[in-house]
């Protein structure tokens, strides 16, 4: 298929090294060019082009993979967005849009209703995994949206992830990787703690971690973060801390909306944020233990909740 893949990050690249692996002809876009560029020149088969409208000309489905909210409305809209790109086509067929990112759902729902009035779909399907696990094309997809659209994403979705996972119509993709990710961060935040509650009571680092994974607790995050748990100055940032208070409160503000408590949630965000002002926001998430290696062992004090 002819795809056009917007957003090299750290999560998009590997996926669309995927798309280009499988076969799929992929037209690539990224806000920063030389991104891009440096795509092409390893991948020679992709094509670069300079505006999200360019991307989507001729195109059968287009995957956005982005930061947040704002980068993906950003992208689809303007004179050289997204929804300029569909109308200037000249055969008025119908695409499928795939976002991947995670984003609040009423954003998903408002933009899957643009897309319909203009005579496109719209796919939400976020993804699980790390991003060297994308290389090997073992992301699990939550693909939400209509039946036949999903069906049309397919090809794309299967050469994405090793598991597309139908969970029900549009926006429930997003607010699944929400859930999923509540899940996720409280568990960085369980790992970061218990490795500094037995390091200062004098179990070696290493040690610990052993015994975290030969456990009940051994999930497959805690055996692909080792590396990054044992040594966090010199880890790449895989997922930055603040785009992990991005995505704790965004499953706060969908519990606020769907009436869902979520007590464990809070407690997560209000130790994230206080890490990210502290100057840990653009490292990696396993930085969140880092930073409690610097509180005071004197303090008791419960974080302080920081969430409207």
């Amino acid at each position: 298929m002819r795809v056009a893949f917007l957003g090299l990050g750290r999560m998009g690249r590997p996926m669309a090294v995927n798309l280009v692996t499988a076969g799929h002809e992929v037209v690539v876009w990224n806000r920063t060019t030389a991104v891009a560029d440096a795509f092409a020149a390893e991948h020679p088969a992709a094509t670069v082009v300079s505006s999200p409208a360019e991307a989507v000309r001729d195109v059968e489905v287009v995957v956005t993979m982005l930061a947040d909210d704002a980068a993906l409305v950003a992208t689809y809209d303007g004179d050289d967005g997204v929804l300029a790109g569909l109308a200037a086509r000249p055969d008025g067929c119908g695409v499928v849009a795939v976002d991947m990112s995670t984003v609040s759902p009423p954003t998903v729902t408002d933009l899957a209703a643009r897309l319909r009035t203009a005579g496109h779909t719209l796919v939400d399907a976020p993804v699980s995994g790390s991003v060297p696990a994308a290389t090997d094309a073992t992301l699990t997809i939550m693909a939400a949206g209509d039946t036949d659209a999903v069906e049309r994403a397919l090809p794309v979705l299967e050469a994405l992830g090793s598991t597309v996972v139908r969970v029900g119509g549009s926006g429930a993709g997003t607010a699944m990787k929400l859930a999923l990710n509540s899940v996720l961060h409280g568990l960085n935040a369980g790992i970061s703690e218990a490795l500094v509650l037995a390091e200062r009571a004098g179990v070696e680092r290493t040690a610990a971690y052993d015994v975290l994974l030969s456990s009940v607790v051994a999930a497959p995050y805690v055996g692909y973060k080792r590396a990054a748990f044992e040594d966090p100055d010199a880890a790449p940032a895989a997922f930055l801390l603040r785009l992990a208070a991005k995505d704790l409160r965004l499953a706060l503000e969908l519990a606020d909306r769907v009436g869902a408590t979520l007590p464990q949630a809070r407690t997560n965000l209000a130790g994230v944020e206080q890490a990210t002002a502290a100057g840990y926001g653009e490292r990696d998430m396993s930085a969140l233990a880092a930073y409690l290696r610097t509180v005071p062992t004197t303090s008791t004090d419960t974080p302080q909740e920081t969430h409207p």
